[in-house]
């Protein structure tokens, strides 16, 4: 995992450099992921244009209403001299009654607990999302609001397709609770709390979720053979 050190982010890196199951790394300058790029500032902008970004994905919740949206789907703003596109793209559906008092009104939507749940509920809208994304321009910057769990879930299914191993998947998913220490300090301590009360780890939690993007799964999903073959070659070494 490469840190990327642009102003006002504390969650920025490159899924490059992560281990693949056939033995080499995830390359390079692909896909980042990030906390929310309001925080750049003028100097954060210049060094993410500079990295190359070309296509900014707002990872969303959808079926929220009113202050509840904006909060979690708070729109970016691009310096007008950049050529960025912005793409906004749900991953979850707010509106499901089930899944939120299940995961989010018990706080357990800042877990890898709920990944496997979210992947069997609302698979068209991770299809849909990867398809985009495949799609688009890159270098690509995929981003929510702390760079920790909806931007997780898409980090994971890229890795997963690309054939990026589970410890590796891990070990990038939990440098999110790290990179979160100096804005929230208990970030690391109450992933390790839920963990620790579900009876299993973070490396468990990864792995079902893993295990659920099969073949049938992403032809659920309506992965495209295109998607799957741009995201590939993206991310597997030469």
């Amino acid at each position: 995992m490469m840190k990327l050190d642009w102003e006002g982010l504390s969650n920025a890196r490159d899924l490059g450099g992560i281990a693949l199951k056939n033995g080499g790394r995830s390359r390079a300058r692909a896909y980042a992921r990030s906390d929310h790029p309001l925080m750049l500032s003028p100097c954060g902008w210049e060094q993410l244009a500079g990295y190359g970004i070309r296509t900014i994905v707002s990872l969303e919740t959808a079926g929220l209403e009113g202050g509840n949206a904006l909060r979690a789907n708070r729109p970016v703003v691009v310096p007008e001299k950049l050529d960025i596109t912005l793409l906004r793209m749900p991953i979850e559906d707010g509106a499901d009654e089930q899944f939120m008092d299940r995961w989010a009104r018990t706080g357990l939507w800042g877990t890898p607990l709920y990944f496997a749940d979210a992947l069997q509920r609302w698979p068209s809208l991770y299809g849909d999302a990867l398809n985009g994304i495949a799609e688009a321009k890159g270098p690509i910057l995929l981003h929510c609001g702390r760079g920790h769990d909806r931007t997780g879930m898409v980090s994971l299914l890229l890795l997963t397709i690309a054939g990026a191993t589970a410890h590796g998947i891990t070990e990038d998913y939990l440098l999110s609770s790290r990179n979160l220490l100096a804005r929230e300090p208990r970030s690391v301590e109450m992933l390790e709390e839920a963990l620790s009360q579900a009876g299993t780890t973070a490396y468990a939690a990864i792995q079902s979720a893993m295990d659920i993007v099969d073949g049938p799964w992403l032809h659920q999903a309506g992965v495209t053979s295109s998607s799957l073959a741009t995201i590939r070659a993206s991310l597997r070494s030469k």
